[in-house]
Protein backbone atom coordinates (compact mmCIF):
# COMPACT_ATOMS: atom_id res chain seq x y z
CA UNK A 1 0.00 0.00 0.00
CA UNK A 2 2.50 2.47 0.94
CA UNK A 3 4.06 2.74 -2.37
CA UNK A 4 1.03 4.07 -4.35
CA UNK A 5 1.35 7.10 -1.40
CA UNK A 6 5.12 7.31 -1.99
CA UNK A 7 4.20 7.72 -5.68
CA UNK A 8 1.84 10.85 -4.84
CA UNK A 9 4.13 12.01 -2.51
CA UNK A 10 6.96 12.21 -5.24
CA UNK A 11 5.10 13.88 -7.14
CA UNK A 12 3.68 16.54 -4.67
CA UNK A 13 7.32 17.17 -3.93
CA UNK A 14 8.86 17.44 -8.00
CA UNK A 15 5.42 19.58 -8.98
CA UNK A 16 4.26 21.55 -6.85
CA UNK A 17 7.15 21.59 -4.26
CA UNK A 18 9.74 22.25 -7.16
CA UNK A 19 12.63 20.03 -5.30
CA UNK A 20 14.99 17.96 -7.01
CA UNK A 21 15.03 14.44 -8.09
CA UNK A 22 18.13 13.99 -6.36
CA UNK A 23 16.10 15.47 -3.19
CA UNK A 24 13.09 13.91 -4.00
CA UNK A 25 15.02 10.31 -4.28
CA UNK A 26 16.31 10.89 -0.39
CA UNK A 27 12.99 11.59 1.37
CA UNK A 28 11.72 8.74 -0.36
CA UNK A 29 14.64 6.53 0.91
CA UNK A 30 14.41 7.52 4.58
CA UNK A 31 10.73 7.10 4.70
CA UNK A 32 10.95 3.61 3.63
CA UNK A 33 13.84 2.99 6.43
CA UNK A 34 11.64 4.36 8.75
CA UNK A 35 9.01 1.93 7.43
CA UNK A 36 11.59 -1.05 7.52
CA UNK A 37 12.18 -0.26 10.92
CA UNK A 38 8.31 -0.45 11.89
CA UNK A 39 7.78 -3.13 10.13
CA UNK A 40 10.47 -5.46 12.04
CA UNK A 41 8.88 -4.60 14.99
CA UNK A 42 5.32 -5.53 13.91
CA UNK A 43 4.13 -2.04 13.05
CA UNK A 44 3.16 0.05 10.27
CA UNK A 45 3.66 3.78 9.34
CA UNK A 46 0.15 4.50 8.82
CA UNK A 47 -0.40 3.55 12.71
CA UNK A 48 3.04 5.09 14.28
CA UNK A 49 3.16 7.15 17.05
CA UNK A 50 5.67 9.66 18.40
CA UNK A 51 7.59 6.47 20.49
CA UNK A 52 7.41 4.71 17.71
CA UNK A 53 9.53 8.00 15.87
CA UNK A 54 11.51 8.51 19.46
CA UNK A 55 12.70 4.45 19.66
CA UNK A 56 13.77 5.13 15.80
CA UNK A 57 15.92 7.72 16.14
CA UNK A 58 17.40 6.26 19.39
CA UNK A 59 18.13 3.30 17.16
CA UNK A 60 19.96 5.14 14.72
CA UNK A 61 21.92 6.66 16.95
CA UNK A 62 23.04 3.57 18.87
CA UNK A 63 22.43 0.95 16.86
CA UNK A 64 23.96 2.32 13.71
CA UNK A 65 25.89 5.51 14.88
CA UNK A 66 24.58 8.35 13.18
CA UNK A 67 25.55 11.76 13.76
CA UNK A 68 23.34 14.48 15.06
CA UNK A 69 23.25 16.04 11.45
CA UNK A 70 22.33 12.62 9.65
CA UNK A 71 19.64 11.68 11.75
CA UNK A 72 18.33 15.56 12.12
CA UNK A 73 18.08 14.95 7.90
CA UNK A 74 16.22 12.14 8.28
CA UNK A 75 13.24 13.11 10.97
CA UNK A 76 12.70 15.73 8.27
CA UNK A 77 11.81 13.64 5.71
CA UNK A 78 9.76 11.77 7.54
CA UNK A 79 8.11 14.56 9.10
CA UNK A 80 7.66 16.03 5.51
CA UNK A 81 6.41 13.14 4.27
CA UNK A 82 3.73 12.76 7.63
CA UNK A 83 2.53 16.32 6.93
CA UNK A 84 1.59 15.10 3.72
CA UNK A 85 -0.16 12.31 4.71
CA UNK A 86 -2.61 15.08 7.10
CA UNK A 87 -2.55 17.69 4.36
CA UNK A 88 -3.95 15.05 2.16
CA UNK A 89 -6.24 13.61 4.72
CA UNK A 90 -4.79 10.07 4.92
CA UNK A 91 -3.73 10.84 8.87
CA UNK A 92 -5.61 13.32 11.34
CA UNK A 93 -2.29 13.67 12.82
CA UNK A 94 1.02 13.59 12.56
CA UNK A 95 3.54 11.55 14.94
CA UNK A 96 6.55 13.63 14.56
CA UNK A 97 4.52 16.73 15.87
CA UNK A 98 6.61 18.57 18.30
CA UNK A 99 9.68 16.10 18.35
CA UNK A 100 12.40 18.30 18.41
CA UNK A 101 15.31 17.89 15.94
CA UNK A 102 18.44 16.19 16.66
CA UNK A 103 21.25 19.68 18.09
CA UNK A 104 24.42 19.56 16.27
CA UNK A 105 27.26 22.16 15.72
CA UNK A 106 27.02 24.24 12.94
CA UNK A 107 30.66 24.26 11.62
CA UNK A 108 32.03 27.42 9.32
CA UNK A 109 32.59 25.78 5.96
CA UNK A 110 36.58 24.64 5.11
CA UNK A 111 38.43 26.26 2.23
CA UNK A 112 41.66 25.35 0.65
CA UNK A 113 44.61 27.84 0.68
CA UNK A 114 46.18 29.68 -1.98
CA UNK A 115 49.26 27.35 -1.76
CA UNK A 116 47.40 24.15 -2.04
CA UNK A 117 45.18 25.36 -5.10
CA UNK A 118 48.12 26.09 -6.86
CA UNK A 119 49.59 23.10 -6.51
CA UNK A 120 46.30 21.13 -7.22
CA UNK A 121 45.97 22.90 -10.82
CA UNK A 122 49.61 22.15 -11.42
CA UNK A 123 49.45 18.42 -11.15
CA UNK A 124 47.36 16.93 -14.01
CA UNK A 125 49.94 15.69 -17.02
CA UNK A 126 48.28 17.56 -19.70
CA UNK A 127 50.33 15.27 -22.34
CA UNK A 128 47.25 12.88 -21.58
CA UNK A 129 43.40 13.18 -22.49
CA UNK A 130 42.92 12.15 -18.45
CA UNK A 131 44.77 15.02 -17.28
CA UNK A 132 43.53 17.85 -20.10
CA UNK A 133 39.72 16.47 -18.36
CA UNK A 134 40.44 16.56 -14.92
CA UNK A 135 42.22 19.57 -15.29
CA UNK A 136 38.81 21.23 -16.66
CA UNK A 137 37.12 19.80 -13.98
CA UNK A 138 39.53 21.04 -10.90
CA UNK A 139 38.85 24.65 -12.62
CA UNK A 140 35.46 24.06 -13.27
CA UNK A 141 34.79 23.26 -9.46
CA UNK A 142 36.84 26.61 -8.52
CA UNK A 143 35.54 28.90 -10.77
CA UNK A 144 32.24 28.08 -11.05
CA UNK A 145 31.35 26.56 -7.19
CA UNK A 146 28.83 23.63 -8.52
CA UNK A 147 27.69 21.18 -6.33
CA UNK A 148 29.13 17.64 -7.34
CA UNK A 149 25.82 16.61 -8.88
CA UNK A 150 25.95 19.24 -10.98
CA UNK A 151 28.77 18.97 -12.42
CA UNK A 152 28.57 15.31 -12.83
CA UNK A 153 25.25 16.14 -14.90
CA UNK A 154 26.30 18.56 -16.98
CA UNK A 155 25.98 18.52 -20.66
CA UNK A 156 27.08 20.09 -23.92
CA UNK A 157 23.88 22.32 -24.43
CA UNK A 158 24.62 23.94 -20.90
CA UNK A 159 28.19 25.34 -22.04
CA UNK A 160 28.43 28.69 -24.33
CA UNK A 161 31.65 29.82 -25.45
CA UNK A 162 32.75 33.10 -26.30
CA UNK A 163 35.42 35.03 -27.83
CA UNK A 164 37.20 34.63 -24.28
CA UNK A 165 34.84 32.91 -21.60
CA UNK A 166 32.65 30.40 -21.09
CA UNK A 167 29.12 30.30 -19.48
CA UNK A 168 27.94 27.46 -18.13
CA UNK A 169 24.77 26.82 -16.45
CA UNK A 170 23.86 24.79 -13.65
CA UNK A 171 20.43 23.11 -12.77
CA UNK A 172 20.69 23.24 -8.84
CA UNK A 173 18.27 22.28 -5.99
CA UNK A 174 14.56 22.46 -7.06
CA UNK A 175 16.03 22.87 -10.87
CA UNK A 176 16.61 26.66 -10.00
CA UNK A 177 18.85 27.30 -12.93
CA UNK A 178 21.77 29.72 -12.42
CA UNK A 179 24.56 31.36 -15.07
CA UNK A 180 28.00 31.05 -14.07
CA UNK A 181 30.70 33.54 -16.67
CA UNK A 182 34.04 31.45 -16.28
CA UNK A 183 37.28 33.67 -16.89
CA UNK A 184 40.26 32.81 -19.37
CA UNK A 185 41.78 30.35 -17.77
CA UNK A 186 39.64 27.82 -16.77
CA UNK A 187 37.68 28.77 -20.32
CA UNK A 188 41.06 27.44 -21.95
CA UNK A 189 41.25 24.88 -19.72
CA UNK A 190 37.71 23.74 -21.08
CA UNK A 191 38.51 24.36 -24.69
CA UNK A 192 41.45 21.96 -24.79
CA UNK A 193 38.80 19.18 -23.44
CA UNK A 194 36.77 20.10 -25.93
CA UNK A 195 39.13 19.79 -28.54
CA UNK A 196 38.84 16.00 -27.25
CA UNK A 197 35.08 16.02 -26.57
CA UNK A 198 33.91 17.40 -30.09
CA UNK A 199 33.31 13.97 -31.46
CA UNK A 200 29.90 14.29 -29.45
CA UNK A 201 27.35 14.63 -32.11
CA UNK A 202 24.43 15.29 -29.19
CA UNK A 203 23.52 18.58 -27.12
CA UNK A 204 22.18 16.30 -24.49
CA UNK A 205 25.30 14.37 -24.41
CA UNK A 206 27.15 15.10 -20.98
CA UNK A 207 30.26 17.06 -20.98
CA UNK A 208 32.92 15.10 -18.83
CA UNK A 209 32.99 11.71 -19.64
CA UNK A 210 34.79 8.69 -18.45
CA UNK A 211 38.11 7.34 -20.12
CA UNK A 212 38.48 4.55 -19.01
CA UNK A 213 39.96 1.28 -20.28
CA UNK A 214 36.84 -0.26 -19.64
CA UNK A 215 34.88 0.08 -22.96
CA UNK A 216 31.74 -0.48 -21.41
CA UNK A 217 31.72 2.70 -19.43
CA UNK A 218 34.44 5.04 -21.95
CA UNK A 219 32.54 8.15 -23.27
CA UNK A 220 30.00 7.53 -20.57
CA UNK A 221 28.94 10.57 -18.23
CA UNK A 222 31.79 10.93 -15.27
CA UNK A 223 30.36 10.01 -11.91
CA UNK A 224 30.00 11.77 -8.93
CA UNK A 225 32.49 9.44 -7.14
CA UNK A 226 34.81 9.82 -10.28
CA UNK A 227 34.73 13.69 -9.49
CA UNK A 228 35.88 13.18 -5.81
CA UNK A 229 38.46 10.49 -6.65
CA UNK A 230 39.98 12.90 -9.41
CA UNK A 231 40.22 16.15 -6.50
CA UNK A 232 41.51 13.61 -4.31
CA UNK A 233 44.19 12.19 -6.78
CA UNK A 234 46.10 15.48 -7.21
CA UNK A 235 45.43 16.67 -3.69
CA UNK A 236 46.71 14.03 -2.07
CA UNK A 237 50.14 13.80 -4.15
CA UNK A 238 50.98 17.12 -1.95
CA UNK A 239 50.67 16.07 1.33
CA UNK A 240 46.69 17.14 1.59
CA UNK A 241 45.06 14.51 4.11
CA UNK A 242 42.34 12.28 1.59
CA UNK A 243 39.51 13.34 4.48
CA UNK A 244 40.06 17.07 3.53
CA UNK A 245 40.46 16.89 -0.34
CA UNK A 246 36.69 17.17 -1.35
CA UNK A 247 33.90 18.68 -3.62
CA UNK A 248 32.15 20.52 -1.02
CA UNK A 249 35.57 22.00 0.31
CA UNK A 250 36.69 23.57 -3.54
CA UNK A 251 32.79 24.90 -3.76
CA UNK A 252 33.75 26.51 0.02
CA UNK A 253 36.68 28.12 -1.74
CA UNK A 254 34.48 29.12 -4.43
CA UNK A 255 32.54 31.36 -2.43
CA UNK A 256 34.91 32.81 0.07
CA UNK A 257 37.02 33.87 -3.11
CA UNK A 258 34.19 35.78 -4.46
CA UNK A 259 33.39 37.09 -1.44
CA UNK A 260 36.68 38.77 -1.02
CA UNK A 261 36.39 39.98 -4.65
CA UNK A 262 32.51 41.46 -4.47
CA UNK A 263 31.78 41.94 -0.43
CA UNK A 264 28.29 41.27 -1.26
CA UNK A 265 26.92 37.82 0.18
CA UNK A 266 23.61 38.38 -1.98
CA UNK A 267 25.61 38.12 -5.11
CA UNK A 268 27.47 34.79 -3.96
CA UNK A 269 24.29 33.69 -2.72
CA UNK A 270 22.91 34.06 -6.17
CA UNK A 271 26.22 32.49 -7.74
CA UNK A 272 26.15 29.77 -5.58
CA UNK A 273 22.21 28.71 -5.64
CA UNK A 274 20.81 29.38 -2.33
CA UNK A 275 17.59 30.68 -1.54
CA UNK A 276 18.53 31.61 1.90
CA UNK A 277 21.62 33.88 2.18
CA UNK A 278 21.89 32.69 6.36
CA UNK A 279 23.31 29.35 4.43
CA UNK A 280 26.01 31.60 2.43
CA UNK A 281 27.22 33.32 5.36
CA UNK A 282 28.48 29.90 6.59
CA UNK A 283 30.63 29.67 3.53
CA UNK A 284 32.68 32.92 3.20
CA UNK A 285 33.27 33.30 7.42
CA UNK A 286 36.49 32.23 6.01
CA UNK A 287 36.94 35.59 3.33
CA UNK A 288 39.12 38.35 3.50
CA UNK A 289 36.94 40.59 1.17
CA UNK A 290 38.39 42.83 -1.62
CA UNK A 291 37.98 44.02 -4.79
CA UNK A 292 35.45 43.52 -8.10
CA UNK A 293 32.87 41.75 -10.08
CA UNK A 294 31.05 38.34 -9.95
CA UNK A 295 33.17 35.76 -10.71
CA UNK A 296 37.07 34.84 -9.74
CA UNK A 297 38.96 37.74 -11.40
CA UNK A 298 41.46 37.22 -13.87
CA UNK A 299 43.92 38.65 -11.47
CA UNK A 300 43.13 35.66 -9.27
CA UNK A 301 43.50 33.15 -11.45
CA UNK A 302 46.91 33.98 -12.54
CA UNK A 303 47.58 33.92 -8.58
CA UNK A 304 46.99 30.93 -8.72
CA UNK A 305 48.05 29.41 -12.68
CA UNK A 306 51.00 31.78 -12.53
CA UNK A 307 50.50 33.12 -15.80
CA UNK A 308 51.22 36.19 -17.05
CA UNK A 309 48.82 38.80 -18.85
Amino acid sequence: MLDSELTAYSEYCTILRGRSRATVSAYIWNVRKFSEFLNARGDEIFSATRADVEDWLKSLFFDRHNSNSSRAVKLAAVRDFYAWLVRERYLSASPCQDIPSPKFAQHSARKFSTEELRQIFAAPDLSTEIGIRDLAVLMVLYGAGPRVSEIASLTLRQMQFTAETCTLTFFGKGAKERTVKLERVPTAAIRNWWQIRVAASKMDEPLFTSLTRDRGRRGYGITKESINAILKKYAVRFGIPDADAFVHKMRSTFASDLYDQIKDPLVVAAKMGHEDVKTTMRYIENSQTALNSGKISNARWRELTKQEG
